[in-house]
């Protein structure tokens, strides 16, 4: 789905969209809709008697996930993760389905946390891409017997791995889906199985005012009287350019250089606010679907809407980096920043957080 059917998709969902043609299609998706919401439910319902068998890995396992398509920033919250437990000595294994990764390779997401993972001082992240991931552990075990905890990324609705915790990630801008699950709206499975998860974090939740965040809070306790919720936001806290050996920039370069910002993720408005808080140098943009893979034509042409634009620097994600950087062209013409960002807790949620998972993951 290219960018501009996915926008209208969510327009269509969240009901922005009018007309006959898309009044019409709501009525087609939620024809559709109790049908998905019947398997979800007949699913869970088999793992939770015992039919469907989770298996239980022979380390502690923290899933990260989320219970709605589309950026809720799980990558940013495992690389959060597996940083704060590798300074604490951990040797971390991350264990992803692999979405639009081909058969031994890592997608951009995991190129991304094993590019940004592996290139400090501290024992190297395992990352592994499969759609089994109970075969991918043993596997990565009998490898290197050393891993000592499992990060289950995207891993929620995954339930033939036990885990340990099952953190839930909740977009506060776009919490709940629009109140319906595939196709209609944008959940995965009912709201209902929030009941399942050990912690629930709201990211993005300086976007919304106060009142916002307690209904939201209110409707995660209707499904989840007792899990922890914390806040988290997302901040710039740099730039990096193509040349490895340059040291990163500042943020506020933004504010002082004309530029022009693409990139393909699930949420582009919310990185759209962000930007434009540099006010008059953010001259132009080009959002592409989520997951898009690049061409060499592509990128000329961002250039060119660029320079058209007057921009002086292309700016994007990491996780878009990871699909460009291997491009001949990526060094020539306008230069290409990546933003460096980073997730943050409010108060003292993550003192409150990090203890949840010390819990699960300290030897007894």
């Amino acid at each position: 789905m290219n960018a501009r059917l996915e926008n209208y998709a969510r327009q269509v969902m969240s009901g922005q969209a009018t007309g006959a043609r898309a009044g019409a299609l709501r009525a087609a998706l939620l024809l559709a809709e109790p049908f998905y919401g019947a398997a979800m439910r007949a699913r869970n319902r088999l793992f939770d008697v015992g039919l469907r068998k989770s298996h239980k890995l022979p380390r502690p396992v923290i899933s990260i996930g989320n219970i709605t398509t589309g950026g809720t920033g799980k990558t940013p919250m495992v690389l959060w993760l597996a940083e704060r437990l590798c300074d604490e000595g951990r040797r971390v294994a991350i264990l992803s389905r692999g979405y639009g990764s081909k058969a031994g390779e890592l997608g951009d997401e995991l190129t991304m946390l094993d590019r940004m993972l592996n290139s400090g001082e501290h024992s190297p992240v395992f990352v592994r891409a499969n759609p089994d991931r109970v075969a991918a552990a043993n596997e990565l075990l009998r490898q290197h017997p050393e891993v000592d905890v499992f990060i289950l990324d995207d891993g929620f609705q995954h339930r033939r791995v036990a885990r340990d915790l099952d953190v839930v990630l909740i977009n506060a801008t776009s919490p709940f889906g629009f109140g319906h699950v595939l196709p209609r709206g944008m959940l995965r499975e009912p709201l209902s199985g929030l009941s399942r998860a050990g912690a629930i974090v709201l990211t993005h939740a300086d976007r919304v005012s106060a009142d916002e965040l307690s209904r939201i809070e209110q409707t995660i306790r209707a499904h989840n009287p007792h899990a922890p919720i914390y806040r988290t936001f997302h901040a710039h806290t740099g730039l990096r350019s193509p040349d490895a050996s340059s040291p990163p920039r500042s943020e506020d370069e933004l504010s002082q250089v004309p530029f022009f910002a693409f990139a393909g993720i699930g949420s582009p408005d919310l990185l759209d606010a962000q930007l434009r808080a540099y006010g008059s140098t953010y001259v132009g943009r080009h959002w592409f679907a989520d997951h898009h893979p690049y061409s060499e034509a592509e990128l000329s042409e961002l250039r060119q809407a660029a320079q058209a634009a007057n921009a002086k620097v292309l700016v994007t994600t990491e996780k878009d980096w990871a699909k460009i950087a291997s491009l001949p062209s990526t060094t020539a013409g306008l230069p290409i920043w990546r933003i460096d960002m980073t997730l943050r807790f409010a108060g003292d949620h993550e003192h409150h957080f990090l203890d949840q998972v010390h819990q699960i993951t300290t030897p007894q």
